[in-house]
């Protein structure tokens, strides 16, 4: 075996402390410098991606002008997901009719029902608007195997219900 004192120097284990500290501060001034390294390249990267997006003009419309009034109602409860305080949440904005909640995007869905509050519902509302988009045409055995299908956790596609 070793020895950790070959010497039998009476100051070996202040020399090997003294040691051990060094390689210490030496290994944090190491990696101290790289992170920061690292972290100028992550700001860097911040710094190009917000000027990318300030390019963008993220145009989000009102509720106003996304809702046109349509004579009469819908039961809109027949879309999975959508609860008894949804409809009214959804209603008290001018949302009456499958057509409407069809053609509401579904951004504009989250952020009335954030608004409103907390909902406890089944489903995500990002289904809402195909939902309601099979209903206003009146597609009804597609929706309800779309809604099972849902249910199941099989799919929560909709592309392949828009063909004939």
């Amino acid at each position: 075996m070793f020895d950790l004192n070959p010497f039998h120097l009476e100051e070996a284990s202040l020399l090997h402390f003294l040691m051990l500290q060094g390689t210490a501060v030496l290994a944090y001034l190491i990696f101290r410098q790289r992170f920061k390294n690292q972290l100028d390249q992550l700001a860097d990267k911040h710094r190009i991606l917000q000027d990318k997006l300030d390019i963008y003009q993220i145009i989000v419309p009102d509720v106003e002008e996304v809702f046109a009034t349509a004579p009469g109602r819908d039961d809109l409860k027949e879309i999975a997901g959508i609860n008894t305080k949804a409809e009214s949440i959804l209603n008290s904005i001018g949302v009456f009719r499958f057509s409407q909640l069809a053609d509401t995007p579904v951004a504009t869905v989250r952020r009335v029902l954030a608004e409103h509050g907390p909902l406890l519902h089944t489903y995500d509302p990002a289904t809402w608007p195909n939902q309601a988009f099979l209903a206003a045409e009146g597609r009804w055995d597609e929706l309800r195997i779309w809604q099972e299908q849902m249910r199941r956790g099989e799919s929560r596609d909709f592309n392949h219900l828009l063909l004939p």
